[in-house]
């Protein structure tokens, strides 16, 4: 047996007056919690409960936009990157255009510096062959002139031309 050490009261003996007098404690206690408090504690936990809701279905909407953010977000990152990549490629582009374009201007300044030496090297041929035709013609004059002081014989005359056309054909050769 149980018993309560100050008093000697035993905890599992029944006491049927002391059950009755509970039982009525409790309905009345009920009954007055009924009548004055049980509608406001049920809407106290109703307004509780849809409070906790609001923050749920709040939580998961701030859930949803974050989640939408990120989505946007990585979206706009691999934009920016695939546009950093167009960007690389239309530079790189650019440049082979470039090098392309400086290659052609630098081959058609050779190109032009080469057509300017071949001009100046026909214009100096020309000097150069304008030249001996006039030495040839003073050649022709000097041979005419030696030719008629000399009064020579026509063998003299054959060996004297071709000795002058001998050096004249050195001369053409060099």
């Amino acid at each position: 047996m149980v018993l309560l050490p100050a008093s000697g009261f035993n905890l599992l003996k029944v006491n049927p007056g002391l059950v009755v007098w509970t039982l009525v404690t409790f309905s009345i206690v009920v009954l007055v919690l009924k009548k004055f408090a049980w509608d406001k504690i049920l809407h106290a936990l109703e307004e509780r409960s849809s409070g906790i809701q609001g923050d749920i279905d709040k939580a998961e909407a701030l859930r949803k936009e974050a989640e939408k953010s990120h989505k946007d977000y990585q979206e706009k990152l691999r934009g920016a990157i695939d546009e950093a990549h167009k960007i690389i490629e239309e530079a790189k582009r650019d440049a082979g255009v470039l090098r392309q374009k400086m290659m052609e201007d630098t081959n058609n300044d050779i190109k032009h510096s080469k057509e300017q030496a071949v001009r100046e090297i026909e214009l100096a041929k020309g000097k150069a062959l304008s030249e001996m035709q006039h030495q040839i013609v003073e050649m022709s004059v000097l041979i005419a002139s030696e030719i008629l002081e000399k009064q020579l014989k026509k063998e003299d005359y054959s060996s004297f031309i071709e000795k002058e056309i001998s050096k004249l054909e050195k001369l053409k050769v060099k």
